[in-house]
């Protein structure tokens, strides 16, 4: 009986050591609202940029990342949250670079163009004289 009793005690003490270790593993995750307020950030910085235009898919990328991080932190899923926050402020990065890069390679051809109609012109009064 007396056997009996330890074994039950060892188990129990088992069993809320497993409880306690479980229970300090998730208050130990924190809530990631850092890296959330910074991809809401990089987001709409992105859809005040040139993105929508030059990187649409980046943006709409970015925006359900977000979407999920969000849903994430409601269900308390802090992990899952943070990485998900960390995709959509990579993303929104990378569609407002695009745009930007999008948007100077538009700009040279731009002044290309300028210089190939000036050069032309030159070309045509020097011919003329």
């Amino acid at each position: 009986m007396m056997v009996q009793c330890v074994r039950t005690q060892r188990w129990l003490a088992s069993v809320a050591m497993v409880c306690l270790v479980g229970l300090s593993a998730c208050a130990s995750t924190p809530r990631p609202t850092g890296i959330l307020s910074q991809a809401e950030h990089a987001v709409r910085e992105a859809e005040r940029s040139k993105a929508p235009q030059y990187a649409d898919l980046e943006l709409q990328m970015a925006r359900e990342d977000l979407d999920d991080a969000q849903q994430a932190m409601d269900r308390k899923e802090y992990v899952t949250a943070r990485r998900m926050a960390e995709r959509a402020f990579v993303e929104a990065q990378l569609a407002e670079d695009k745009a930007i890069a999008a948007s100077t390679r538009e700009a040279a051809d731009d002044l290309r163009e300028s210089i190939e109609s000036l050069r032309d012109e030159i070309l045509r009064a020097s011919g003329s004289r």
